[in-house]
């Protein structure tokens, strides 16, 4: 993108400045909300990534300034437990779930489920450990 009104877009780098991962957030800039997010780990496991995400995620409230942030992943994505714990550590909600709501590539069909975050239960939630 030419320009950062409609999406966000990042990249997490490892120490040797590979690019190990992609972050974007997908915005409706009239309600001042994150309507959707991306997150691609290009590596198995790893902890610059997750560190990199909650950074991202944080950065929309703390630098952007965003009301809320939506998201969804589809159930039985590895994300979905770091989710459900940012989830949990920030006040959020899980907002439900939608039946066969996705097809991937290997022709089944899979759950998808919503997240939401507020502004206000990060603000709260952010500096209980």
């Amino acid at each position: 993108a030419t320009d950062s009104w409609n999406r966000l877009q990042f990249v997490s780098i490892d120490k040797n400045d590979n690019v190990i991962g992609y972050f974007c957030a997908y915005l409706e800039r009239s309600m001042n909300k994150v309507t959707g997010i991306a997150a691609m780990n290009f590596r198995n496991v790893n902890v610059i990534f997750s560190k990199d995400f909650y950074k991202f995620l944080t950065d929309l409230f703390e630098i952007h300034k965003f009301h809320k942030i939506e998201w969804q992943v589809a159930i039985g994505n590895p994300a979905e437990k770091m989710y459900d714990k940012i989830i949990k550590k920030y006040g959020g909600n899980i907002v439900g779930i939608q039946h066969d709501s996705t097809k991937f590539d290997d022709g089944k069909y899979y759950d998808v489920k919503e997240y939401e975050i507020m502004k206000t239960d990060y603000d709260k939630y952010k500096s209980i450990k």
